[in-house]
């Protein structure tokens, strides 16, 4: 485990140095992959003091300063020193045109990266519905919970944003003008238009890794059923001609499967079948099961399962069919959503009262609750 330090004597500058060294440090302490140490000199490398650092139990040091350029650009110049030999390993340079908040999580992200092979996601965002305006509406927060920002205004009823592939758009279910719709929308809230339309229910669309189209659930006048849509809400393909309702779809990250929710059984359960309909297979048979979420590792399928009462968030191993429980009945614990690098999950809880934002680690453990959102909060979905 590498160890990371950060210099506590940063000066003050144009763009908030402090604030930046504080961001990458919780940044950094979220993976739970460093032990993160200070107190070390500020001058590192070759020429600097690096025994004072390796006296502190650092192998590595991470450094940032704040340098201007031309035409009063500021950056923020990072880099990792090898304590033992005074060798940079790493340096990047970061544009504080969006912000000093910004440039810290790219940089913290390029750390994870360099020492896990894995992208970090302090540069991810949360979408989610919230009611602290009395409506649901759609609303974003970065991945620590910071940054609330309500992209819709509805003063109605929102469901189920999910953010594309790209972290471009997001999808939703509207009440807005009645009936429940899908609508798109720009990530920032802007152009927004209604997607899917029809008769009945039009609602909880999933993107296909690609980002170029998504699979829907419309009853189109009957029961609800599994159908693919382009980005027009054309109807490509439609994957299940089920008497049930079969909901709640999500896309493993080659596209050649999907997992969904069916009440086929009499209750939810988790069934999983190919991208074209094919290959049907049911997945779970205990308590009531819904909000299945595929890791996009694509080894687990992470769901929501009803157990003596309470909801709880469980995961599915795909290779193996071992089912593992990650929450044990502390309040209702509900719609579990994958970071894009599969390492935590976002899930909404109720251990505290209201229905809030929480994370974990893969395996459960790392349990935390995101910053203080006012209202409560549901189906959040973790994208880039």
């Amino acid at each position: 485990m590498a160890e990371v330090a950060a210099d506590r004597d940063a000066p003050e500058g144009p763009a908030g140095v402090v604030e930046i060294r504080e961001i990458v440090k919780r940044d950094l302490d979220f993976t739970g992959s460093f032990t993160l140490v200070e107190g070390g000199p500020l001058e590192v490398g070759a020429k600097g003091r690096n025994d004072s650092w390796a006296r502190l139990g650092a192998e590595v040091v991470a450094t940032g300063r704040v340098a201007g350029g031309l035409f009063g650009r500021w950056a923020l110049e990072g880099a990792i020193v090898d304590v033992s030999s005074g060798k940079t390993l790493l340096s990047k340079s970061f544009s504080l045109e969006g912000g000093g908040g910004r440039a810290a999580h790219r940089w913290a992200d390029e750390i994870v990266r360099y020492f896990s092979g894995q992208a970090g996601v302090a540069s991810t965002r949360i979408v989610f519905v919230n009611d602290a305006t009395g409506k649901k509406e759609v609303c974003v927060v970065d991945y620590d919970g910071t940054h609330f920002r309500r992209l819709t205004d509805d003063r109605s009823i929102a469901l189920f944003p999910k953010l594309s592939p790209d972290g471009q758009w997001i999808v939703f279910t509207s009440y807005r003008d009645g009936g429940p719709v899908i609508h798109v929308m720009r990530a920032d809230g802007k152009d927004r238009r209604a997607l899917c339309a029809y008769e009945g229910l039009n609602s909880a669309a999933a993107w296909m890794p690609d980002g170029k189209s998504l699979i829907a659930t419309l009853s189109l006048g009957r029961e609800p059923n599994l159908h693919r849509v382009d980005l027009e809400g054309r109807v490509l393909q439609t994957l299940t001609n089920s008497s049930a309702s079969d909901t709640a779809p999500t896309v493993s990250p080659d596209g050649r499967r999907l997992a969904f929710s069916s009440d086929r059984p009499g209750s939810p359960q988790i069934y999983a079948m190919d991208a074209d309909g094919a290959n049907l297979q049911r997945l779970t048979s205990g308590g009531q099961s819904d909000s299945p979420h595929w890791s996009p590792l694509g080894h687990l399928v992470a769901f929501t399962m009803n157990v003596k009462g309470n909801f709880d968030i469980h995961t599915f191993e795909v290779a193996t069919a071992r089912q593992s429980r990650l929450t044990f009945g502390e309040g209702d614990n509900e719609n579990a959503a994958w970071s894009p690098n599969g390492r935590h999950l976002v899930f909404t809880s109720t251990r505290r009262g209201r229905p809030e934002l929480w994370v974990m680690n893969a395996d459960g453990s790392g349990v935390r609750a995101l910053a203080n959102i006012p209202g409560r909060s549901f189906t959040p979905h973790w994208g880039d």
